[in-house]
């Protein structure tokens, strides 16, 4: 392993280990000391990468927009790919710690930096982007605008998903989108594309998901 590769596992080690620790204790009651533990790396090479926990918060936050979503099924339409995009977020919320916290501080981001909405622009722009191809292919009802669903969809998901964990950890999350997809689709979708369309999404997650 070359000294960059090295740095590249050394950094994301911290990032997981930081990630297990904000998404346990939440910013605020997380220490860089126990951050540093669980990292299991020196805190040589902890500060040779971040020099502060608003750092490696920070840090954590940008790996939300690092890694690729892959959805399920390429070939479903428009706006079978947006209901698959949430439920893909589900999945990630319920399997990957780093993702999982980097939601959690975006959330508690006003405790360690100035308000900033570039991770919500990130998703809502693609939303949009899902949802103005929706439109174009007559699934998504013409007189809507996709940047205002977006941020429906956007809202209504960050809500949901604080909601499941608050009450059992995320267990519930498929379902409960579910159901909301369920009461969402009449309203934006055309008559045959909401007929169509499979509000549990077209993904299979495993069983430890659908539990």
């Amino acid at each position: 392993m070359t000294r960059q590769e090295r740095a590249i596992e050394t950094r994301r080690r911290l990032l997981v280990g930081a990630a297990k620790v904000f998404d346990e204790r939440g910013y605020a009651a997380a220490s860089i000391n126990e951050i540093q533990e669980r990292s299991g790396i020196t805190k040589g090479a902890m500060y040779f990468h971040f020099k502060s926990k608003e750092e490696i918060a920070r840090g954590v936050m940008t790996a939300q927009t690092e890694v690729p979503i892959e959805v399920g099924d390429s070939t479903a339409s428009p706006m079978q790919q947006v209901i698959d995009f949430t439920h893909e977020l589900a999945h990630r919320l319920r399997t990957d710690v780093l993702f999982r916290a980097s939601i959690r501080l975006t959330v508690e981001q006003r405790m360690f930096q100035p308000d900033d909405s570039g991770m919500y622009n990130w998703w809502l722009s693609a939303f949009t982007l899902d949802l103005a191809r929706a439109q174009g292919a007559s699934e998504l009802r013409e007189e809507l605008v996709p940047e205002d669903v977006a941020a429906s969809v956007v809202g209504c998901f960050t809500g949901i998903q604080i909601l499941s964990y608050v009450t059992c950890g995320h267990r519930d999350l498929h379902q409960r989108l579910t159901r909301w997809w369920q009461q969402m689709l009449p309203g934006i979708a055309t008559p045959e594309a909401a007929a169509a369309a499979l509000p549990a999404g077209s993904r299979k997650f495993g069983q430890v998901d659908q539990a």
